[in-house]
């Protein structure tokens, strides 16, 4: 999935389920977020030097990734016997992911025991997400190939681009038997269960799911095929709920001093992200040049970005229990 349904319709279903304004804006923005931290950082602080993780990440040749971004926070490992997973080869696989699995249940009602809104909103991330990646996996394996011809590497649905994160897309799986794919149909199956989850979680009833549902139809323009691009739904979703604006570096910039990123142009950066990933997977991971120390602001451990790192972390490690008997597998 990507920013529409990760973070402005995670919004939503936040207010809807009962959590205040300032919790639903940080389990939504921490969700999003998941998506736009691409690198490990080092930040300087008054008496220690604090590191962070990556839970995204363009590495695909690198067996630190698989096991520790792409599998645990965006392809979670599911049920095999998912009758949506039927391929017509017959194969079955260890790691596909499936919508809702038992596994991706654990983690998410882990997180929700926490009361920690960044762990809710990071596991809210994975959990949506085994919605929109189902029968992938998040390993480089012929499992994924959805085009033998492509030159395109088979890890998750990188052949199939972005097609299964658009909320209003539809497409086709060759490989399933059951192989026309709406994503709709999908993420609302997926937005139903989610707000059952956080209705429960807030001791609430959720019998009023379908109206819920309904209201996310309309804001979304599936009921009235209106509006039609993603970015003019982003506008419905900020002005008809009230919602503010996505900005990826609005907690970065608040815990660390950084002058190489001009944050007036948070929404074009995607270059720059690129760019900054690229630096990281060519010159600091091979040690060709250092990776820079950043300097923190005053109250770091207080700020937002601190806690969600801490939460990432947390849920790495909630994941990979989760999934040890699987990691065995991987070594």
């Amino acid at each position: 999935m990507n920013l529409e349904f990760h973070y402005y319709i995670l919004y939503i279903l936040c207010k809807e389920a009962g959590f205040s304004e300032t919790e639903s804006r940080i389990i939504s923005y921490s969700s999003q977020y998941v998506d736009n931290n691409l690198i490990s950082r080092q930040i300087k602080t008054e008496n220690t030097v604090y590191e962070t993780i990556p839970t995204q990440n363009y590495g695909w040749w690198d067996d630190y990734n698989l096991k520790n971004v792409f599998i645990p926070f965006h392809f979670f490992p599911g049920d095999m016997d998912y009758p949506g997973a039927r391929r017509r080869d017959g194969k079955t696989n260890k790691f596909n992911c499936s919508p809702g699995s038992s596994r991706v249940k654990q983690l998410l009602i882990t997180a929700l025991k926490t009361l920690d809104p960044y762990r809710i909103g990071i596991a809210l991330h994975t959990y949506a997400d085994s919605w929109a990646h189902q029968n992938f996996s998040g390993m480089d394996e012929d499992w994924n190939t959805t085009d033998p011809s492509s030159f395109i590497p088979h890890i998750g649905h990188a052949q199939m681009m972005k097609k299964p994160d658009d909320f209003r897309g539809t497409w086709e799986d060759m490989r399933l038997v059951d192989n026309k794919i709406s994503n709709s149909e999908r993420f609302l199956k997926a937005a139903r269960m989610i707000y059952k989850y956080l209705r429960t979680h807030n001791r609430f009833g959720f019998d009023d799911h379908d109206v819920v549902i309904e209201k996310i139809k309309w804001v979304s323009g599936i009921d009235n095929h209106l509006p039609s691009s993603t970015q003019d739904r982003i506008f419905s979703y900020i002005i008809d709920e009230n919602i503010l604006k996505y900005d990826k570096y609005e907690w970065y910039r608040e815990a660390v001093y950084d002058n190489d990123i001009d944050y007036d142009d948070a929404d074009g950066l995607v270059g720059y992200d690129k760019i900054l990933w690229l630096k990281d997977a060519l010159l600091y991971k091979t040690q060709l040049s250092q990776r820079p120390v950043l300097k923190a602001r005053d109250g770091f451990f207080d700020t937002h970005y601190y806690r969600w790192n801490e939460a990432a972390k947390a849920h790495l490690n909630t994941a990979k229990t989760i999934l040890k008997d699987l990691y065995s597998l991987r070594r």
